[in-house]
C-alpha cells in the first residue's frame, strides 16, 4: 500500500470508529406544541337578561330585553316599581357596562352604574343617589328561577 492509500484508510476508519459516526442522522426535533391560545369570549349584553337582586336591601333589576345600539327594557322595584327613565348597556374595557337611571318620588334621577362579572355572574358597581348627595358601592346576584 502507498502513503495515499494508507492515510485515506487511516482517516475512514477513524471516522467510521469516532463516537456518532455509525448512527443515523438524528431526526430533526419535532416543534414544541404550544398552548392554544385561550379564546376570551366577546362580551355578550344578553347575559344581562334575567332579575337581580341587591345584597344589601329588598331591591330588585329586571332586564326584559337587551336592544341594538345600547337599549335595555328594564324594571326596578324597592320592592314597589320605581319609574325607570332610562336604561342603557355598552361594552367598556371588555365588559359589558350599564346605566339605569329612577325617576320618581324620592328617586330625583338617582341611578345605578354597573359591570356584569360573566365568572360569578353578578352585577357591582355604584348607586349614585341625588337626593342624598351620595354614592354607595352595591352588588347584585341573579334571582334563580
Amino acid at each position: 500500500m502507498n502513503r495515499r492509500t494508507t492515510t485515506v484508510l487511516a482517516v475512514a476508519a477513524l471516522t467510521l470508529l469516532s463516537p456518532g459516526c455509525n448512527r443515523p442522522a438524528p431526526e430533526a426535533a419535532a416543534p414544541v406544541p404550544t398552548p392554544a391560545a385561550t379564546a376570551i369570549p366577546s362580551p355578550d349584553p344578553q347575559a344581562l337578561v334575567g332579575r337581580w337582586a341587591r345584597s344589601d336591601a329588598n331591591y330588585v333589576i329586571e332586564i326584559t330585553k337587551v336592544g341594538p345600539g345600547g337599549s335595555l327594557e328594564a324594571t326596578y322595584a324597592n320592592p314597589q316599581p320605581i319609574h325607570v327613565s332610562r336604561a342603557e348597556w355598552t361594552v367598556k374595557d371588555g365588559r359589558v357596562m350599564m346605566a339605569l337611571e329612577l325617576t320618581d318620588r324620592n328617586y330625583p334621577g338617582n341611578y345605578y352604574t354597573l359591570a356584569f362579572d360573566r365568572g360569578s355572574d353578578s352585577l357591582s358597581g355604584v348607586y349614585n343617589h341625588l337626593g342624598l348627595k351620595q354614592s354607595f358601592d352595591v352588588a347584585f346576584s341573579r334571582i334563580r328561577p
